[in-house]
């Protein structure tokens, strides 16, 4: 990410990721506090987690085939149909369980964080407790969540997100 922004010449910018996107959202909050303006983080939290549920999604499809693969996908997270299907039948699933490894906790990271930040998550989705939790930790952090959705949902219903999420991209904090 700074690679990025070193050779487009910007020094600060807003930061918005989902799910894995959430993630390294908080990698860049933990190593490069500076580049970020404000910090938008969906269906994600910061805290000690197994990855292995999303491993053995992988190891189906890696042992049964992309057709495999997005059955456990929809066990796992719901809804899967069309173009998105499409892609995660032709994703590299060894890169995705190269990515899988558990993850350690930051908690140490959310007092510190001093940019202003914006957390949700689909009420459906497992996260969303932690994320809330996350939200309470960091000084001056907004929450909210999407009443009804799962993981997936939250990323797609965009006409409920940016709503809620552009004013604070904008500079109101407390929208």
């Amino acid at each position: 990410m700074i690679g990025v922004l070193d050779v487009i010449g910007i020094e600060k910018a807003h930061f918005w990721g989902y799910s894995m996107g959430g993630w390294v959202g908080f990698g860049m909050a933990q190593f490069a506090p500076e580049r970020i303006d404000r910090l938008v983080i969906g269906g994600q939290h910061p805290f000690a987690r197994s990855m292995e549920h999303l491993r053995k999604m992988v190891r189906a499809g890696i042992d049964g085939g992309a057709d495999a693969f997005v059955t456990a996908f929809r066990k796992t997270f719901g809804p899967a149909e069309g173009a998105f299907a499409e892609r995660l039948r032709a994703a590299d699933l060894q890169a995705y369980l190269a990515l899988l490894q558990d993850r350690p906790g930051l908690d140490e990271l959310l007092p510190r964080m001093s940019m202003p930040c914006c957390l949700y998550a689909g009420d459906a989705d497992d996260v969303c407790e932690q994320a809330r939790s996350a939200s309470e930790r960091i000084p001056g952090a907004m929450f909210f969540s999407l009443p009804g959705l799962d993981h997936c949902e939250a990323f797609t219903r965009v006409e409920l997100v940016l709503p809620q999420v552009m004013p604070f991209l904008l500079g109101d904090r407390h929208k």
